[in-house]
């Protein structure tokens, strides 16, 4: 809620679709950063293999 600025009135105002949409896309956000972060942490690695 804090990240979309909105009060707590307003998310119990979303109907049950509603909230499992931002939850779905909070869930796949934050996938990706895992991913991304595993990727960067692989990267720095390798680079200190090489040289």
């Amino acid at each position: 809620m804090n990240e979309y600025h909105w009060l707590p009135s307003q998310w119990a105002e979303l109907s049950m679709y509603e909230k499992a949409l931002v939850i779905a896309g909070i869930d796949i956000r934050v996938k990706e950063e895992k991913r991304q972060q595993k990727e960067a942490e692989r990267r720095a690695k390798s680079k200190g293999r090489h040289h």
